[in-house]
Parts: structure tokens; C-alpha cells; sequence
């Protein structure tokens, strides 16, 4: 069956088999065909991934290997090859090969079928980090929330309190939760905006929304509640280490360190030191 799907600026279309199942998310983003496609998917079942590696391996003797449990990459240009793991385990449970100019082939461990209702699980299939920072978008950890037209993203390390301020926001000023853990950054002709992303981790809040970005505010706990301005070089980097992006690509991490650059120089970036209060609330409020 084929499906087809948009991020933002980007719309890509899976051949998939009829019984693969799809994540509740990812059908928030299903579209129409309307053909035109930026990336065709070719998606199949096996029961042999080492059998597919292997042929994968022979028709490429110039295979590296460059993260040994998760990820391959081949020598020649405009080719890539994942093999995508569990987190802690060798064994695959999926294979992605990239050859430029062709359709994308995946290969899916048919064990894993009821795993892939987990939008982690089948999104990781699909390399969209670099399909988005080829179209000029970004994939940003953040709790995205929306506030009087406009989206405030809060980002940080997993479990500093993204989620918690947004929380805090909807309480004591009637806000709402775009999504609780991911947005996609994206340049309009007015601006940047922040549009929804079919990965959401334990938050359960996912939504295909878009709303032009208010402010990026990068958190750490505090005690006492402050908040400044972020410029220059500490903003790239605090920035750039909640993007999602394979740092073993420098072609790819320039790109998106140009395109980090100008978002600093559009959006305004905050580091706001909270606790879990209202006066939490309060101290980003004046600022925004």
C-alpha cells in the first residue's frame, strides 16, 4: 500500500506492505497524493537482516563502519547505509539504504511488527533528520507550546523540565501543548515557525499545528528564577546540542550550523533558570 505524508515543507510517499502497522502520530501527518514527492520510500518485511546486509556489503566492498552498534555508512558518494538497532543490543531490527537518485529501501525485521506501533520505532526508519536539513528544517527537543498566535519552545536535556514548564504555563495562563518533547523548525517568507513533528516521547501530546515562533527558551533548574538574553556562540551551542543531527556528518552539521545562525539572528533565545512556581511563569512572562 502506499501513503503518503507531509513535514512541514516536506511531503514523502511509503510503499509499504498492507499489514505494517502505521503510529497514531504519524497519521496526523497523512496528505493527499498529489504526487511530486521529495523522498519515495520502498518498505518491506524480511526475516533475514543479516542476509541483507550481507548482499548490501558485497555490492559495496567499500562499506565502513562507523558506529558499530547503530550505524554503517558507505564510501561512495550519495550513499548510505543504517542499520538501526535497540538501544543497548546488536541485534537490528531494521536496515535503511540510501543510493542518490533512487527510491530509499528499508528492510524491517517482520518480529519487530508490533513494536512499530511506537512512533519512535517507525520514524527512526525513516532518516528524516536529514531529509528535514536537506529541505533547509530542523528537528528541535523542545516542548512546543502555544501561546496568543505565536509558539514558545523549550528546550533542554531530557528530564530538566520541559514539559513541566509547559505545564505550568497551561495552568496558570491557559496555554497549550503543541507537542511535549519535538517541533520541526521551519523558515516561512515571514519568518521562522514551528510546526508539529510525529515524535513526541512519554508526553503522549502530539499535533500538526504551525505558529511563528515567539522564542527558544533553553532551561536549566534553579532555585531562584532568572532569565537573559542568549547571543553569539553560546547560543549555537546550546542550540545546536537539541537538534537532532548525526554529528558524524560534517557536511550536514555545517548546514545546519548556518541555519542555527539564522535563527539566532531572528528569534529571540532565552536561558531562564526556573523552579516549578508560578513566579517561574512570571519571570519569562516580561520578557515575552
Amino acid at each position: 500500500m502506499k501513503k503518503q505524508y507531509r513535514f512541514g515543507h516536506v511531503k514523502i510517499e511509503l510503499n509499504m506492505p498492507e499489514r505494517m502497522p502505521v503510529p497514531e502520530n504519524m497519521q496526523k501527518f497523512a496528505c493527499e497524493d498529489t504526487g511530486n514527492n521529495d523522498r519515495l520510500y520502498e518498505i518491506r518485511y524480511t526475516s533475514s537482516l543479516a542476509e541483507v546486509e550481507e548482499g548490501i556489503r558485497q555490492n559495496n566492498p567499500d562499506m565502513r563502519e562507523i558506529c558499530r552498534e547503530t550505524l554503517r555508512l558507505l564510501m561512495a558518494p550519495g550513499m548510505e547505509c543504517r542499520i538501526l538497532n535497540f538501544h543497548g543490543t546488536r541485534e537490528p531490527y531494521g536496515i535503511l539504504f540510501e543510493e542518490q537518485g533512487m527510491p530509499y529501501q528499508v528492510w524491517v525485521d517482520e518480529k519487530v511488527t508490533p513494536m512499530l506501533v511506537y512512533d519512535t520505532i517507525f520514524v527512526s526508519l525513516l532518516a528524516l533528520e536529514k531529509l528535514m536539513l536537506e529541505h533547509d528544517s530542523l528537528i528541535l527537543h523542545s516542548a512546543y507550546m502555544y501561546r496568543e498566535g505565536e509558539a514558545v519552545l523549550f528546550s533542554a536535556p531530557s528530564e530538566t523540565g520541559k514539559s513541566t514548564q509547559a505545564d505550568l504555563w497551561e495552568k496558570y495562563r491557559g496555554t497549550r501543548t503543541v507537542n511535549g518533547d519535538r517541533s520541526l523548525l521551519v523558515r516561512e517568507k515571514d519568518g521562522w515557525y514551528a510546526c508539529g513533528w510525529p515524535v513526541c516521547g512519554s508526553s503522549d501530546i502530539c499535533n500538526n499545528e504551525s505558529y511563528p515562533i515567539r522564542a527558544i527558551v533553553m532551561l536549566h533548574q534553579a532555585r531562584t528564577n532568572s532569565i537573559e538574553r542568549l547571543e553569539g556562540f553560546e547560543a549555537v551551542q546550546k542550540l545546536m546540542a537539541q537538534i537532532t543531527i548525526n554529528m558524524w556528518n560534517a557536511e550536514y552539521q555545517m548546514k545546519a550550523m548556518d541555519k542555527i545562525e539564522e535563527i539566532i539572528a531572528e528569534v529571540p533565545m532565552y536561558e531562564l533558570g526556573c523552579d516549578i512556581s508560578e513566579e517561574a511563569v512570571r519571570c519569562l512572562e516580561r520578557v515575552l
